[in-house]
């Protein structure tokens, strides 16, 4: 059945239903009414009647009543009529004889009416007594019949009007139709892939509103559709990138589930699980870590972690495992994220930190105390050379005063030591190239190195510049050389190499070590080897594998030192009866590099002038300042003293013209004597300055004031060495002193 012929008979049967109810109604009103007229009438009527009758029953004039009961039932609808008199007493009748039988029951009110007659009674009265009464019988027949035309004509009407609301809602249900049919057209032309197909609008009724919201939601699912569609590909590609970034990491990442078999492995999982032992990497493959019970690594709160060691290609690899619960499961099985991270080269790194963090705070103790002890050496070797100087000494006090010099001389190269492992070297650098530099080393070395040793050289094409002073260099190469002699007390080979490395972000092996080109040179034994447990500890002062008596465990420290001041690095491997191999790594120089190094001012000189000269003489420890000026004195200089720097700077204020050259330690407390050279040339003063220091701090740096001073002394200070350097400067030569 069409929704049309629904909607029509739909229409029909409300229609018919609600005309029934008001057939039904309007029966009920025209019964209701009709009896209400039939009571009018007989009132009307009765009243009528009692009013001509009443003087005639007073009277007793029975003939007039009679005539009068007679013209009553006459009329149409009047089926009796009955008078009585006082008490009751009948005076007159005329109707059916039936109906005036004193059996039958009277009705009171129309609605009681039951036999087809409606009686009414009416009592007369007089004086508030009743002298008499009116009754009549109207048959309700008449009425009857009014009340089926009426409803006749009012089911006509109800069926005329069925007929018209049939035809109405059959042009409604057509209308209808037809929207709804462009509706479902554009519905299925949606459904098609048309999603944002539009309907035309053509008025403004219902029907038209519910198509404008059909437009509407048309509209929203196609800007919906394609907003998923972009959600989609931004989707696929976020998906895409996630994959990529997880195969690249170089974290090994894996899902497991309870039963440890895999769900997910990136390439670095694989690798790493490979390495652990595991040889299936197929989805459901069960994996094994070693030593590890199932338990151990899936856990159910908190972070599970774990070290394992496994040993490939005779190289022992070091893995970090952390594994904890996927949160927020849907289903009922669990699932674990595990992580591998290869933490063994990060682990040599945090080794070689350690090591470096170590050496720089042995660095600065030694250098603490080597400012001290130098200070102490100054004083002690200075007036054991004025007491060498003065006249009429006993061969006795000469032997003693040579032997304290000699020993102050032998501390103070443990000092030097000291300080070439803490310090920045203060001397000057020079090209060398490292393959010829090695090869005459060993000439001068050679007489030292046993017939039993044997030293195999193997060098890389091409010069291998380097940036060193040369001195220091012979210093750190002699020093590695002998500690191998040592290490083969049966003979042996002793290896040299050299090579190029390019060290590049993010290479994993270097990478502790800053990105660039560096000379690489390795100097290998095959002798006895370092114990495992000294071998964190070998290039410590003072820390010696020979026996007492044999070494003072300043060696390596001091290869350590000059190496990280040229910004080179030095690193030891060996294994106890293998062997050990130390390997230098030298930032690499171009010749280019090396040969445009600038050209430091020449120092000015002070005006030449007879007479001797004045030394400003800066230093805050009182008893190197009282040697120092008995040093200078005995050179023939005049002397003025400092004790720091803001009292240098007010003695130049008040007597420049009178000083030739000035004096100054380095290390000093309110003014260091980097910051003194600074105020001096601030104040124009063009004479000599020179710097002395028992240690030189990393932290000063010279480099601006490097063509403003004449000569750096590093204690303790010979007196030689202080008269050449100040003659050199005043071009002159100072008062012979007898020395």
């Amino acid at each position: 059945m069409s929704f049309r012929l629904k909607t029509v008979l739909g229409i029909a049967a409300i229609e018919g239903f609600l005309l029934l109810l008001l057939v039904w109604s309007s029966s009920r009103t025209l019964e209701d009414s009709t009896l209400q007229e039939l009571g009018k009438r007989g009132k009307s009527a009765v009243e009528l009647l009692a009013t001509t009758a009443k003087n005639p029953i007073h009277s007793h004039d029975l003939a007039t009543l009679v005539e009068f009961v007679n013209s009553a039932v006459k009329n149409e609808g009047f089926v009796y009529a009955r008078i009585r008199g006082l008490g009751g007493v009948l005076l007159a009748a005329a109707g059916d004889p039936e109906l005036l039988s004193e059996a039958r029951k009277v009705d009171e009110k129309p609605e009681d009416v039951d036999d087809g007659i409606y009686d009414l009674r009416k009592e007369l009265k007089e004086s508030e007594q009743v002298v008499g009464s009116i009754e009549l019988g109207i048959s309700t027949d008449e009425l009857d019949r009014l009340r089926n035309d009426s409803l006749q004509r009012l089911g006509l009407i109800a069926l005329v009007e069925m007929c018209l609301v049939a035809l109405f809602s059959l042009m409604l249900g057509n209308y209808l139709t037809r929207e709804l049919a462009r509706l479902e057209t554009a519905s299925r032309t949606v459904a098609d892939g048309d999603l944002g197909h539009q309907v035309e609008v053509t008025g403004t009724d219902e029907i038209a509103r519910t198509i404008r919201s059909f437009n509407d939601m048309s509209s929203r699912v196609q800007v919906s559709y394609q907003e998923l569609e972009q959600s989609e590909v931004l989707y696929r590609s976020s998906q895409q990138r996630l994959a990529g970034m997880v195969a690249s990491l170089l974290e090994g990442v894996c899902l497991l589930d309870d039963q440890h078999r895999l769900r997910f492995v990136n390439p670095a999982a694989r690798d790493h699980l490979l390495k652990l032992g595991n040889s299936s990497f197929e989805i459901g493959s069960t994996v094994q870590f070693p030593g590890l019970e199932r338990q151990q690594v899936l856990i159910d709160s908190g972070l599970a972690a774990f070290e394992l060691t496994a040993t490939v290609d005779d190289s022992p690899h070091i893995f970090e495992l952390t594994s904890r619960l996927v949160p927020n499961q849907q289903d009922d099985e669990k699932e674990y994220v595990v992580v591998l991270r290869d933490v063994t080269d990060v682990r040599k790194s945090q080794k070689a930190l350690q090591e470096h963090q170590q050496m720089t705070t042995v660095g600065q103790l030694a250098a603490g105390i080597a400012h001290d002890f130098n200070n102490m050496l100054t004083v002690i070797v200075g007036y054991s050379e004025l007491t060498l100087q003065s006249e009429g000494l006993t061969e006795t006090v000469r032997e003693y005063s040579n032997r304290i010099l000699l020993q102050g001389d032998r501390a103070a190269e443990l000092i030097r030591q000291i300080l070439d492992f803490s310090r920045k070297v203060d001397t000057e650098s020079e090209r060398i190239d490292l393959v010829e530099f090695i090869a005459e080393t060993i000439k001068l070395l050679g007489s030292g190195v046993p017939s039993s040793i044997e030293i195999k050289q193997q060098f890389a094409e091409g010069a291998a510049l380097v940036e060193f002073n040369s001195t220091k260099l012979q210093q750190v190469l002699a020093n590695l050389l002998l500690n191998s002699v040592y290490a083969l007390p049966d003979g042996g080979t002793i290896s040299i190499r050299t090579d190029h490395l390019k060290i590049e972000q993010g290479g994993r092996k270097w990478g502790a070590f800053p990105v660039g080109d560096w000379v690489r040179l390795c100097i290998e034994d095959d002798g006895v080897g370092i114990p495992s447990a000294m071998v964190d500890r070998i290039f410590d002062p003072f820390f010696t594998t020979k026996p007492v008596g044999k070494g003072t465990g300043l060696g390596l420290s001091q290869v350590y030192g000059l190496v990280k001041n040229h910004d080179g690095t030095v690193y030891v491997e060996s294994e106890e009866g293998v062997g050990t191999t130390f390997t230098i790594l030298f930032p690499s120089r171009s010749a280019v590099e090396l040969e445009s190094r600038q050209q430091v001012e020449s120092v000015r000189r002070p005006d030449l002038s007879s007479g001797p000269k004045t030394i400003l003489l800066v230093e805050d420890q009182e008893e190197v300042l009282n040697t120092l000026e008995f040093m200078l004195r005995s050179l023939g200089y005049h002397v003025l003293l400092a004790t720091n720097g803001e009292q240098a700077v007010e003695i130049i204020q008040q007597q420049a013209d009178e000083i030739d050259a000035v004096l100054s330690d380095i290390v000093m407390p309110i003014l260091r004597g980097d910051q003194l050279v600074g105020e001096l040339l601030k104040l124009g003063f063009e004479k000599p300055i020179f710097l002395m220091s028992g240690y030189f701090p990393n932290e000063i740096s010279l480099d601006d004031f490097s063509g403003s001073i004449a000569g750096f002394l590093q204690k303790p200070i010979r007196t030689e060495e202080l008269k050449a350097m100040l003659a050199a400067s005043l071009d002159e030569d100072p008062l012979d002193s007898g020395c």
